[in-house]
């Protein structure tokens, strides 16, 4: 029996309208080699930075570029964009609320500690059970400690949740874990997925 539902943020709940990560490739000629994103979430993603300047310096020292006041300033800005941009799915916030009336809601992400203010500016955050963010934990999923301390919090076994991101591989860790998961590809897809799990949205 289900009794808690796992959401990822970007590109599930929401989306930043700005490709950040292939905006800082273009910009400082980055090589997209298999560990880039890793390295790219490592840099800003697993501290809670005392201001966006050391963030961006952080991210030009992990990728050796030079650290002036103009390349900080991009990044700043880019991040800022992208904060300034992003907007909730339609029907997400419904579909949220909704589902709080029978069970609990967990959330996992790997974002700064600056972009987890989105869930205030969307005014979901206290739809949330239990956040886990990548910046606060020291972590990133899909790490097996990231999904066993979100499920402790929540008071859940794992084959009680599901999770649901728009990455394949974290999806299929989680099930690897225990829990269940959805790839999310839309809002209809996912109400889809839902009924087929008997998931009540009403």
């Amino acid at each position: 029996m289900i009794k808690a539902i796992i959401f990822d943020l970007w590109e599930t709940l929401g989306t930043k309208n700005v490709g950040i990560s292939k905006s800082l490739q273009d910009k400082f000629d980055i090589q997209k080699t298999p560990d880039f994103m890793h390295l790219y979430e490592s840099a800003v993603q697993l501290k809670k930075w005392e201001s966006e300047e050391n963030m961006a310096t952080n991210f030009l020292k992990e990728f050796n570029i030079e650290k002036n006041q103009e390349n900080i300033k991009y990044v700043v800005d880019l991040f800022k964009e992208g904060l300034e941009e992003a907007t909730m799915f339609d029907g997400m916030k419904k579909l949220l609320g909704e589902l709080k009336k029978n069970y609990k809601l967990g959330f996992i992400s790997n974002t700064t500690v600056f972009e987890a203010m989105i869930l205030d500016k969307w005014g979901i955050r206290d739809m949330f059970d239990v956040v886990s963010f990548s910046w606060e934990l020291g972590m990133k999923k899909p790490t097996k400690e990231m999904f066993d301390i979100t499920l402790e919090k929540l008071g859940v076994k794992p084959e009680e949740s599901i999770f649901i991101d728009d990455g394949e591989n974290n999806v299929l860790k989680a099930k690897e874990l225990g829990l269940n998961g959805i790839v999310f590809k839309s809002l209809d897809q996912l109400k889809q997925e839902l009924l087929k799990s008997e998931i009540k949205m009403k």
